[in-house]
């Protein structure tokens, strides 16, 4: 069995992405496209990619780019399809692209390094849920790293993961 490495992207599409970023005229999910394709930009080309979105208008599935060899034509065109709707449950995200990275680890028996990459501003509607799950993914060998979007440097995802970086 190959070891490879493998990342789930967790892209925030509510509606709070629409709002502005402070001090620009750019909103927050323009920002948080742009920080993302930019920190893609240092992820080695073998490493297997998986992004999912949620509460996103203009796609048909959470998963815009199933966990698997990376095709950066396709997840460049995945990454820019969502746009802003509905409600904020960042914590169940949290879980299903956490419970992908545990079925992956499985497959490949534990070789390969797994990531979690959360790009939001954190105003989730499931709070509870980001404040149980987060250390609980962290205990099971995830790596978890965030990419705030006009975040509250206090927040769990800001204090409690592996690494965080601000997209503004």
């Amino acid at each position: 069995q190959e070891a490879v490495d493998n990342v789930v992207i967790v892209l925030d599409g509510s509606g709070s992405m629409a709002g502005r970023l402070p001090g620009s005229n750019m909103d927050k999910m323009t920002a948080a496209k742009a920080a993302l394709k930019q920190v893609l930009k240092s992820v080695s080309e073998n490493t297997h990619i998986g992004l999912l979105a949620f509460s996103a208008k203009g796609v048909e599935a959470d998963w815009l780019y199933p966990l698997g060899p990376r095709d950066d034509a396709k997840l460049m065109q995945a990454i820019d399809r969502p746009q802003p709707g509905g409600a904020t449950p960042l914590g169940a995200y949290l879980k299903k692209g956490t419970d992908r990275l545990l079925q992956g680890r499985a497959k490949q028996f534990g070789y390969g390094t797994f990531r979690l990459v959360v790009v939001t501003d954190g105003e989730a509607s499931d709070q509870d849920l980001v404040e149980r799950y987060t250390p609980e993914v962290i205990a099971r060998g995830i790596k978890v790293d965030v990419i705030g979007v006009a975040m509250n440097q206090r927040h769990t995802l800001a204090t409690r993961v592996h690494s965080y970086r601000s997209a503004n």
